[in-house]
């Protein structure tokens, strides 16, 4: 007996509605189910990937610097030093760091000046230039964030002012003043980065802040492991004492990656409570069909289908439901993500989310996953009604209307 060409005639619900809704509306729960979590899974990893690669990208797996921010003598000296400690520091940047006050016509803004030279921009600035040069080979020439950008007002060519404090008495507050040529707009999609930080020549940097040729503020050390960060700086402390000491990514950006991490936990349970539901749709939807398939089970049984050809009919509805659900489901979900990807069209407010185009990474291992473990719960909830299917009395169910 040919149990496909049963089970298609014996699942013929064209007529029937009310089966018809039921079994759309169990799909449809499998369906929201994968997507959500599809989605979801692709967002967490994005924001992961995304905060972690841009909070490296502009800033360094490891910062050294002097206690009270003071200068760093003879760096140069120094960085050789550094260098000759471990063969797994790939690259160390001396650079210069002060706070600034930055204004373009009528608007003005706080910032971050880095000072940097040729090889900094060139590794980590350059490749997130949007507008103009990712260079600094201009006297005066500055390269600016695009949120910046906008909030100034600025385009490539204008003119800005910077003012520099110059003493920490209020009393006698002293400032100096320097002129910039906007060379360069970068784009990290980090509203931190973007908002305030600026990027001017290496000596410009120590010309402006007083610093003597022989003097930096920081040194930026990139790893070959980023996961070695800690223990490296620990070393480097060690090794140079007192007064430096090192900063990790980590602890610069602490809070971004426990924001992260307390976004990860209630996942799971959330959207294991929408898959439990979806199953729980498709056993009231196979006991629904049960009740109205009732006279064909007793005309079955009468024929000679056995308790296991039953269970079988209703397994493969089931599993059709959960295979129609999932396919559908993981498509949106695929189309959905690589349109974000492409064009992204979703917006986030920086100030609150930190990026501001939702990130979305597409993990081929997540669909495998999610797919394989709906497949299994709705294989589960099918085996319910389909034993109880299989267990209906032949004479009741002849009688039933």
């Amino acid at each position: 007996m040919n149990i496909n060409f049963i089970s298609n005639r014996f699942w013929n619900t064209k007529k029937r509605r009310f089966i018809n809704f039921a079994k759309y509306f169990a799909i449809s729960s499998v369906v929201v189910g994968v997507l959500a979590l599809l989605i979801s899974l692709a967002v967490l990893e994005g924001y992961d990937r995304t905060l972690r690669k841009n909070a490296i990208k502009f800033s360094s797996h490891l910062i050294l610097q002097n206690f009270n921010h003071k200068n760093i003598k003879n760096y140069e000296e120094i960085s050789e030093r550094i260098l000759n400690i471990r063969d797994d520091i790939k690259k160390l940047y001396p650079t210069i760091q002060s706070e600034a006050l930055v204004r373009h016509k009528n608007n003005a803004e706080g910032i971050m000046i880095r000072g940097v030279n040729s090889e900094y921009i060139k590794d980590k600035v350059k490749p997130n230039i949007i507008v103009g040069k990712g260079s600094l080979d201009k006297k005066g020439d500055i390269l600016i964030g695009k949120r910046l950008a906008d909030k100034l007002n600025a385009k490539i060519g204008d003119k800005i002012q910077m003012f520099l404090i110059k003493s920490d008495d209020i009393e006698k507050l002293d400032y100096k003043v320097a002129k910039f040529i906007v060379a360069g707009i970068y784009e990290s999609t980090m509203a931190q980065y973007d908002d305030v930080l600026v990027y001017i020549d290496f000596q410009e940097a120590q010309a402006i802040n007083s610093i003597n040729i022989n003097e930096i503020t920081n040194f930026e050390i990139m790893l070959d492991d980023v996961t070695m960060a800690k223990s490296v700086g620990a070393e480097l402390e060690q090794y140079l004492g007192y007064p430096f000491f090192a900063i990790t990514v980590f602890d610069s950006h602490q809070y971004i990656f426990t924001w992260i991490e307390m976004q990860k936990q209630p996942i799971p349970i959330v959207l294991g409570i929408i898959m439990i539901i979806a199953s729980f749709n498709i056993i009231t939807t196979l006991l629904i069909m049960v009740l109205e398939k009732l006279p064909h089970i007793g005309v079955l049984r009468a024929l000679g289908f056995t308790k296991n050809q039953i269970v079988q009919l209703f397994l493969m509805q089931g599993l059709n439901i959960a295979i129609k659900g999932v396919l559908i489901g993981g498509s949106i979900a695929f189309i959905f993500s690589y349109l974000q990807l492409k064009y992204h069209f979703i917006k986030l407010n920086g100030d609150i989310y930190f990026l501001d185009v939702l990130p979305i990474k597409i993990i081929p291992f997540h669909y495998i996953l999610v797919i394989s473990i709906t497949l299994i719960l709705s294989l589960l909830a099918t085996i319910i009604p389909a034993i109880i299917a299989s267990r209906i009395n032949i004479i009741k169910a002849l009688k039933f209307r």
